[in-house]
């Protein structure tokens, strides 16, 4: 069986979940888009540490909300997506500016990306849902298309109960994975853990999950 293959059920399911789904219009509120972008978050502090935005690549990008945070920063900006739904809004959104490109992804790798054309990659509040083979298969091909000294900036599930249930039975809708064995698999496919840190999510502190995410900044050599 191909590695691909694995999971491709769950993936479907999970990309067909959030497809015109109405969580993208909650989260353009500037109370959540603080919680990324605030002068007190960790996204914007492990983000500033990206060095070069000639290039990048969001993943799972939904509408847009956090390439308009960066669009004036990059150079070149791609988001990407399993949704077209997601791109075609995109296309309405960034359609007067020059430096967005975009791309339909496949929910596994960095197919029809080329070789070395990224600086930077990062993916906010998405990958918590994935399935985990598939967020060790983007690691994986990071190295393929980000360029040497290219950063990315990967924001995931820490939560390691229920293994092989439904992500949507889990705390936030969080699904199986682990930093523990992200880092293993960064450093096996070449790259280096410049930073990471497991937090919390939710503010009640009755359905929070307590250190359920996990942001790890990476490198190529």
């Amino acid at each position: 069986m191909k590695n691909s293959e694995i999971g491709a059920f769950e993936r479907e399911q999970i990309g067909s979940h959030w497809d015109n789904h109405g969580y993208y219009q909650d989260a353009e509120s500037p109370a959540w888009l603080d919680g990324f972008w605030g002068p007190r978050s960790r996204f914007a502090r492990l983000f500033d540490f990206i060095a070069d935005l000639s290039s990048v690549l969001e993943l799972a990008c939904g509408h847009g909300r956090h390439a308009a945070q960066i669009v004036d920063r990059a150079v070149a900006i791609t988001v990407s997506d399993i949704n077209e739904s997601n791109i075609a809004f995109c296309r309405q959104r960034f359609a007067s500016r020059g430096n967005v490109s975009y791309h339909v992804g496949n929910g596994h790798d960095f197919a029809g990306v080329a070789d070395a054309s990224m600086t930077a990659v990062f993916s906010y509040d998405a990958m918590v849902h994935f399935e985990f083979e598939d967020v060790l298969s983007y690691i994986v091909d990071l190295k393929r298309i980000l360029r040497p000294g290219g950063q990315a900036l990967l924001h995931y599930s820490n939560y390691t109960g229920n293994p092989g249930g439904h992500y949507r039975d889990n705390p936030h809708s969080r699904n199986f994975g682990s930093e523990t064995v992200f880092w293993h698999m960064a450093r096996r496919a070449g790259l280096q853990v410049l930073e990471s840190e497991t937090f919390n999510w939710g503010g009640n502190p009755q359905e929070m999950g307590f250190g359920i995410d996990a942001l790890t900044l990476l490198r190529r050599p």
